[in-house]
């Protein structure tokens, strides 16, 4: 019987061990579990999370091109306006023919800043219009309509002129 004793110790010993080896598995399978619903509900919020983001990126990247382009119409307006108002009045059918005369130069009879001087007092004389429309109380859109000249044009005189 004294050799029977360490015998059924070092059963019970392994036992012990494998219950606790048992306990250990059933430890780790239920974290495993656990951490399986907490990862498939990470990624179900990820995907949602990338989703709204990505929405959110393409209404952003919406807006901003609609308000470059809205920048690119208002500076094409605004350079055709100073163009028109920057570009000489356009030739006549008497000043289209002295303007090819002007091109010879063996039948240059006309200096060219007798041309450019004409240009400086017919727009003056738009000018003094326009102010004296400003002076009876018109706005920039009326005096434009009533000269038949661009409204950039008379913004810009009414401009100077406060200045």
């Amino acid at each position: 019987m004294v050799f029977q004793v360490p015998q059924f110790w070092d059963i019970a010993s392994d036992g012990f061990q494998i219950f606790l080896c048992l306990l250990i598995l059933g430890f780790f399978i239920k974290n495993r579990a656990i951490h399986k619903k907490y990862a498939v509900n990470k990624s179900k919020n990820d995907v949602r999370q990338s989703f709204n983001s990505h929405i959110f990126k393409i209404t952003v990247q919406q807006q901003v091109n609609q308000a470059f382009t809205n920048i690119i119409g208002t500076i094409a307006t605004e350079q055709n306006g100073l163009e028109s108002v920057l570009r000489p009045n356009s030739l006549s059918s008497e000043d289209d023919n002295i303007s090819r005369v002007q091109s010879n130069p063996q039948l240059s009879h006309r200096p060219d800043n007798h041309r450019v001087s004409e240009d400086l007092t017919a727009s003056s004389g738009r000018h003094d219009k326009v102010r004296k429309f400003s002076a009876k109380g018109l706005n920039a859109r009326k005096i434009s309509e009533e000269l038949k000249i661009p409204i950039s044009e008379v913004e810009l005189v009414l401009s100077l002129q406060k200045k």
